[in-house]
């Protein structure tokens, strides 16, 4: 360092070098450089020499016993301190400065817990480092991996919503080319304070059924929410179906939705429901791309790498953790059959002279659950049909559970004699197939 500020002084005499540049040469300023040449113009070249070449260090040097106990004590009992609290508590056994243990910990790769991000970032490019070319003791490997932890915990994210998970589901449908060349809806349900996607199902239209399956994978996953909010599709707010509680006008998803002690909400508006709004957009921006890339071009593909892969890993990433302190889902205290029966499209139907049910074009007989024989009701009895989530009929008379059995028709094609006995509509023809 001497021998190039004498250059670079000598180089300034002889002008060959403004001051300016031997400043920026030497990294200092030029005020400073101008004393430097002031004082080599008094003394010589002695003057570019420091003082304190040739003289014993004021700092004593710290024994490695002490740097060991200190690091022993650290990683083995107090990694989990940071560096000011175990000073506090254990420095005064070691009779060393707080600068000389940080610095014994810096030179042995160790962090606090509270170091700032770049001395993460710096500290974590060492260790792998030191791992890859195998320069690393074991208990540096553990306090490595238990900084890891710490750091990740540091970034879980919490909801800092006012919101219960569960509180508040928010379902909609988004019409995209997601798969394949056809357009189909994407049926979602988001809760407002996680900001998880609880569940997804595809189909070709926006329909009661799809909207049907997310709540049955809502429920069976995570509970009963407390509250569902909804646009105003057919779906939610269009029937002339009354409620039995309420006499409101109800849809199926509605009633169901009633059943299940479930407030269902519906507003055109879109900022109603902004969580789901946002998933369709941020889905938009990355399903369709995964979907291409699978060469998933089949529905049923589709909605088993929707819900297996591609939520939980969007989840992982953007949703908050739920905190169990704060959770208002119900737990789900039914179990499948009785789900399958609750989330159902119900119509009335009233039973005929021949004790049978009509429903799209077929009749029905009702059968005991329990010993299997059919059941005769009196002409004009109301039955609701029920058709179950698994696709079964049921009837619900008199408050009673019954299942339905399919009436064969026989064929038809010979047109009524002039006993009737032909018409497939008589009751005759109809008692004689039931018989």
């Amino acid at each position: 360092m001497e021998c190039k500020r004498l250059e670079i002084v000598r180089l300034v005499l002889n002008k060959e070098m403004t001051q300016k540049e031997a400043a920026q040469k030497l990294e200092i300023s030029e005020r400073q450089f101008r004393r430097v040449l002031k004082k080599f113009k008094e003394e010589g070249e002695a003057s570019l020499v420091h003082k304190n070449i040739g003289q014993p260090s004021h700092n004593k040097k710290i024994p490695d016993n002490i740097s060991t106990e200190i690091l022993n004590d650290y990683l083995n009992e107090y990694s989990d301190y940071n560096f000011t609290h175990f000073y506090e508590e254990q420095g005064y056994k070691y009779g060393i400065s707080f600068a000389a243990m940080t610095t014994i910990f810096e030179k042995n790769d160790i962090i606090s817990p509270l170091a700032q991000h770049k001395t993460v970032k710096l500290y974590n490019e060492n260790m792998k480092k030191a791992i890859r070319e195998n320069e690393i003791t074991e208990s540096q490997k553990k306090f490595f991996e238990q900084r890891k932890q710490e750091e990740f915990e540091h970034h879980i994210r919490k909801s800092v919503l006012h919101y219960s998970f569960g509180q508040e589901i928010q379902m909609d449908a988004a019409f995209w080319n997601w798969f394949g060349d056809a357009e189909s809806a994407l049926h979602l349900a988001v809760d407002k304070a996680t900001k998880k996607v609880l569940y997804g199902w595809f189909d070709w239209e926006e329909t009661t059924e799809a909207y049907m399956t997310v709540l049955m994978g809502l429920i069976t996953n995570y509970g009963i929410p407390n509250k569902i909010k909804t646009d105003k599709r057919n779906s939610f707010s269009v029937n002339n179906a009354k409620s039995s509680k309420t006499k409101l006008n109800l849809t199926q998803f509605g009633r169901i939705c009633e059943d299940l002690e479930i407030n269902l909400s519906s507003n055109s508006d879109p900022l109603f429901k902004p969580n789901a709004e946002r998933e369709n957009g941020t889905f938009k921006r990355r399903l369709k791309a995964e979907l291409r890339h699978e060469g998933i071009i089949l529905p049923e593909e589709a909605n088993k790498y929707l819900n297996e892969v591609f939520i939980p890993k969007i989840n992982k990433r953007f949703s908050y953790e739920i905190n169990p302190k704060k959770n208002m889902m119900k737990e789900n205290p039914y179990t499948i059959e009785e789900l399958n029966i609750l989330i159902s499209i119900r119509i009335e139907r009233t039973i005929d002279n021949a004790s049978s049910i009509k429903y799209f074009n077929h009749y029905y007989l009702p059968i005991d659950k329990e010993t299997g024989e059919v059941v005769s009701f009196k002409n004009g009895t109301k039955c609701t049909v029920v058709n179950s989530y698994d696709k079964k009929l049921y009837g619900i008379i008199q408050d009673k559970l019954f299942l339905l059995l399919l009436v064969e028709q026989q064929d038809t094609s010979n047109k009524a004699s002039k006993n009737g006995f032909n018409n497939s509509n008589s009751p005759w023809r109809k008692n004689r197939m039931i018989r």
